[in-house]
This record gives structure tokens, sequence and C-alpha cells, in this order.
């Protein structure tokens, strides 16, 4: 058995058919007003709402496991990258 946790809010319908995310929804979604939200109607009269990610963003976490550049090694790749000439 999955036990599934959600949040549920009741929310008023403007007369243009308008529906307002909730500011705390939003914050936890990390949206914006210049992000696109992907929305879809299920037969059961269920809407589910999904922020649309941008192509380029990256979904899984490429880097886990991956340690940073030490001080040393940033400093080796920035003389190689900007030389500076005497």
């Amino acid at each position: 058995m999955v036990l599934i946790l959600t949040e549920k809010q009741n929310q008023k319908i403007s007369l243009n058919g308008t529906i307002v995310i909730p500011k705390k929804w939003g914050d936890k979604l990390d949206l914006n007003d210049t992000n696109l939200v992907e929305m879809e109607l299920f037969e059961n009269k269920v809407i589910l709402i999904r922020k649309k990610k941008h192509p380029l963003e990256i979904e899984d976490n490429l880097f886990d496991g991956v340690s940073p550049f030490s001080d040393k090694e940033l400093a080796e790749v920035k003389k190689k990258l900007f030389p500076i000439e005497d």
C-alpha cells in the first residue's frame, strides 16, 4: 500500500474563470509570474497542475557524488583559462 500525502485548499473561482495558486504552493513549486504551468483535466473531474520545465532544466541531480573543485584546483584552472602575460 502506497500512502501519498497531499495538501487540500478551497479556492474561489473569479468571474472570468481564474483560479489563483496559493502563494505557499507557488513557493514550494518555485513558481513566479514568468513560469508556465501545464494543466491536465481527467475524466474524474480532477485537474492536475504542474510546473512546465524548460528543456534545458536539469531534472535529475547529475552531480550527485561529485566533489567540487578545491581552491587549489580552481586557481590552476583560472591560470590556464586566463593567463596573465608579464
